[in-house]
């Protein structure tokens, strides 16, 4: 987002909402955090925000922030998968009988 962009987002929340005034420091800092958000999503986020709120927002209430793709989410879900049928074939040992050989040494103690 340019500057130019920020300061009609600012212009356009201190028209909704007449007791917001900007600071100096404020505006700087809007500047620094939008360079890298899109302006038509903030634009959309804002505009929504106006809809439903009667208080000024905040960036982090109208920020569109780019994450990175990755395969986390399938690598967890395939871990979890692992780890259910692992335990499912752990139950599924423990549950069988014991051979009548190994009750002898067992200390396992059966009626």
């Amino acid at each position: 987002m340019t500057k130019k962009q920020v300061l009609e987002i600012l212009v356009l929340i201190e028209s909704v909402y007449p007791h917001c005034i900007l600071k100096d420091e404020t505006i700087q800092q809007w500047f620094q955090f939008c360079s890298e958000m899109d302006y038509e999503k903030v634009l959309n986020k804002l505009k929504k925000h106006i809809r439903k709120s009667p208080y000024p927002p905040t960036i982090a209430d109208i920020a569109v922030l780019h994450f990175e793709e990755n395969d986390f989410l399938e690598a967890l879900q395939g871990w979890m998968k692992k780890g259910c049928d692992r335990i499912k074939c752990e139950r599924n040992n423990a549950m069988r009988p014991m051979p009548d050989w190994l009750h002898e040494y067992s200390t396992r103690k059966f009626i």
